[in-house]
């Protein structure tokens, strides 16, 4: 996951070049090699499929009902990663056609669109059960933002960022709009009292009016 250039909130896909579901978008992915770990075949996939290193990915859960893949049985294990778009300089490689960055748009009846720079799709045009799979990590990530530093990742920098980029975050993930004065409380409070971030000196534009600049301790 990551904000795109407008930040908004967004999921990196992949364009299948094989069977089954050719064409179709997807999270890269693919099998284990007999002889790596889940870890490294989820770090490996993603670089051979995207060209992305040594991303902090993080296990979400297992997926195996059956019939989900038409060639087998197969049961998988799927990661999350929450990096700034800066950082995600992706390029199709293996066996995907293609990749892009999706902005995740959630409607009132909690249905999925995926727009991306050359194509929109819905959550019913993902290859496999891929659309369970992001539904079951952006509802990791909303229950996880308020207690971990998950929301930190997406900064465009860490050692420089102000209240108002760090809320707009949180309501991108959300999707809410978050009070001003109890978000900054909140931050005061849990971040900066317990000294997970400090004042840089610096201040920046935000809103109109320059605002203090934090950055990321721990």
């Amino acid at each position: 996951f990551t904000l795109n250039d407008k930040n908004e909130f967004s999921v990196l896909l992949i364009k299948r070049g094989g069977y089954p579901y050719k064409d179709k978008w997807a999270i890269p992915g693919g099998f284990a090699n007999m002889d790596e770990s889940i870890d490294e075949t989820a770090a490996r996939e993603l670089k051979e499929e995207t060209n992305i290193d040594n991303l902090p990915i993080s296990q979400i859960g297992t997926f195996g009902d059956v019939g989900r893949d038409p060639r087998m049985r197969v049961i998988s294990v799927a990661y999350m990663a929450f990096v700034p778009r800066s950082s995600l300089n992706f390029v199709a490689g293996d066996d995907a056609q293609d990749a892009d960055i999706f902005r995740i748009d959630i409607d009132d009846n909690d249905f999925i669109t995926l727009v991306g720079v050359k194509v929109t799709i819905t959550e019913n045009d993902l290859a496999f059960d891929h659309n369970k799979v992001i539904r079951t990590a952006i509802e990791r990530l909303r229950n996880r933002i308020d207690y971990t530093n998950d929301a930190f990742r997406f900064l465009k920098d860490d050692q420089s960022f102000t209240i108002h980029e760090l809320k707009k975050i949180y309501e991108n993930v959300k999707y809410e709009k978050l009070d001003t004065p109890n978000f900054r409380r909140d931050f005061i409070r849990e971040y900066v009292k317990t000294g997970k971030v400090v004042l840089t000196g610096s201040k920046a534009k935000s809103g109109g009016r320059d605002a203090a600049t934090y950055r990321l301790v721990s």
